[in-house]
């Protein structure tokens, strides 16, 4: 009997440790984005961690499709576009972006970005939609306590609930002023297929 009630004391601070130590990580990353995109909003920082969950799995493109996008994609690239930082995205770190520049300035080809990108269309670390929207609501929660004061957070937290509310993995466009302050153009890797296949290639 003693030994079952310590094991079961045992569990019960284990679990609290993992629990302060996973919202420890997703702080870390929230303020990695918000250092990164002072300008970002809940949107935004919704579609940092839902890529780090479920990376091109809600896409899951077909090769000449994505291709062609990738290269249309490839010709409007300005002169101000010339981010060429791997960005590690989420709590866990399991996928990065991977900016078309690379492409552009020529450290990488078209199809090897375009393979580690498909390749990564099956490579998402979730069990369950459920599991997001717990995550989710754990991110929210966190952003919270940390009094950031995003603009537009209130309508923002109603409108991602609500997506959720009718498809538990509900994806997201950058918000508009994210976009047009930092032209994003990237493409998500797993992190593992990015050090197999493009990491060697732009150090």
């Amino acid at each position: 009997m003693k030994s079952q009630k310590f094991t079961l004391f045992f569990l019960f601070w284990a679990l609290i440790g993992c629990s302060a130590s996973m919202e420890k990580n997703i702080e870390k990353a929230i303020l990695n984005q918000i250092e990164r995109y002072p300008k970002s909003t809940l949107q935004d920082i919704y579609k940092n961690f839902f890529q780090a969950r479920f990376g091109a799995e809600h896409a899951i493109p077909d090769k000449e499709v994505a291709e062609d996008y990738l290269m249309y994609e490839l010709s409007g690239l300005h002169e101000f576009d010339n981010d060429t930082i791997i960005e590690i995205i989420g709590w866990e770190h399991n996928f990065v972006r991977v900016p078309l520049t690379l492409v552009k300035n020529g450290k990488i080809t078209t199809e090897e970005l375009l393979t580690a990108f498909l390749e990564s269309a099956n490579a998402a670390y979730t069990d369950s939609a459920k599991n997001w929207v717990d995550e989710w609501n754990l991110i929210v929660a966190t952003i919270e306590k940390m009094n950031l004061n995003l603009d537009g957070f209130a309508e923002d937290k109603e409108k991602i609930a609500e997506l959720l509310r009718n498809n538990p993995k509900a994806a997201l466009h950058h918000s508009r002023i994210f976009n047009e302050t930092y032209h994003p153009h990237y493409r998500i890797v797993e992190k593992s297929i990015y050090q197999k296949c493009i990491e060697k290639l732009v150090k």
